[in-house]
């Protein structure tokens, strides 16, 4: 594979050539080798600005895998790498998660696309070639700010979707938690984050603004904890969250995990 792969990048350029190059780019990103992924990228720089835009931008980090696609170049990545990491950090130190990708030693993997308009949110399913994968819709090229003028919030939908790769309940039919789970931990890692206050670029992340655990409790204050509603379901999180605290709530999730119980994303594993 490796001979054939250096043949490759030799051949002369031409739409089939570049073809597989394209090919060979997203399988060598697949498999983490972003060094043959950024040849195949400057190969098609040089050769087809068509095929070098679909191939995008990599950027690999000790716990995840970046693609930006439509435009997003690597400083793009940089910059949203640091806030992924930021956030990844609050989830340990809030749930203390040990399982993210549910594939030991699989990195999450981010399907990142540059957009006019987002028709579909940030998005996690277990039917994406790699079931830790997100795909990302953004709208600024320049940097990765929230939310956007038309009410996208970005960050937070970065932080609700990695709540949904740790768990989801029901089936294609039913959401057994109304997608209150993610709401809850999206917003309980937004509001941790900007209270700290640690980071420079929470100045172009504003969501905190709309999107908080405080806002959802003062909403939800008359609210009986349930699990027959979203609502319901969002009063029993935040109940269980100001009883006996996220790490009880991660070690839970640690456990059904440690039992081999996880049977979570509509009724298939990760894996």
């Amino acid at each position: 594979a490796r001979a054939a792969f250096e043949r490759l990048l030799k051949l002369p350029a031409g739409d089939e050539v570049n073809d597989a190059l394209l090919g060979a780019g997203v399988a060598a990103l697949e498999i983490d080798l972003v060094a043959d992924f950024d040849r195949v990228a400057a190969r098609l720089a040089a050769t087809s600005e068509d095929h070098a835009r679909r191939l995008g931008s990599a950027l690999s980090r000790p716990r995840f895998l970046l693609r930006g696609m439509g435009g997003l170049d690597r400083a793009w990545l940089e910059h949203f790498a640091d806030v992924l990491d930021a956030v990844l950090d609050a989830y340990d130190e809030l749930f203390a998660f040990r399982e993210w990708s549910k594939v030991p030693g699989k990195k999450l993997r981010f399907r990142i696309h540059l957009e006019a308009a987002i028709t579909k949110p940030p998005h996690f399913a277990p039917q994406f070639p790699f079931h830790s994968e997100i795909d990302f819709p953004v709208l600024d090229a320049k940097s990765f700010t929230s939310p956007s003028a038309d009410g996208k919030f970005f960050f937070y939908g970065l932080c609700h979707e990695l709540g949904h790769v740790v768990a989801m309940w029901g089936d294609r039919e039913r959401e057994e938690d109304f997608h209150a789970w993610a709401h809850f931990t999206g917003v309980v890692v937004v509001e941790h984050l900007a209270k700290a206050g640690k980071h420079k670029w929470l100045a172009d992340l504003k969501d905190a603004k709309w999107r908080s655990l405080t806002l959802e409790r003062e909403r939800l204050k008359d609210s009986k904890p349930s699990v027959a509603d979203r609502d319901g379901v969002l009063a029993l999180l935040i109940a269980l969250h100001d009883r006996v605290g996220t790490k009880a709530l991660g070690a839970a999730i640690n456990q059904l995990d440690a039992e081999n119980k996880r049977l979570r994303v509509n009724g298939v594993r990760y894996y």
